[in-house]
């Protein structure tokens, strides 16, 4: 599952390099609101607002692991977005928004 994740966030940060279908030039950041200390599993939350119809990019610049989240749609101008991911204390997180692109690809979990 991690490796899906790295994944999808090498295909966004590939696919927002080579174009921008964004709606504006750059793109600012979601504003988070939250980022809660570790869980007993080592989990963070972050939570915040995002643009309408943005996805929301969260990594740990120290383990290089990250989740993509969507926030709901027809949520009005900005949407609550939250993310969970493995993150200890002290380690810092990147987080941005990114709209999709017409380069990604839908691949299948195949079954055992």
């Amino acid at each position: 599952m991690r490796t899906r994740k790295l994944l999808l966030l090498a295909i966004a940060s590939l696919a927002g390099s080579s174009s921008c279908v964004s709606r504006t030039t750059p793109l600012p950041p979601p504003e988070v609101t939250e980022v809660s200390a570790p869980n007993a599993d080592g989990i963070v939350t972050v939570t915040g607002m995002a643009l309408e119809g943005m996805s929301v990019g969260v990594i740990n610049n120290a383990s290089l692991e990250g989740v993509i989240t969507t926030p709901p749609p027809h949520c009005g101008n900005t949407c609550r977005f939250e993310a969970h991911l493995a993150a200890d204390t002290g380690d810092t997180l990147r987080v941005w928004q990114f709209s999709e692109t017409d380069g990604l690809q839908d691949v299948p979990v195949p079954s055992q």
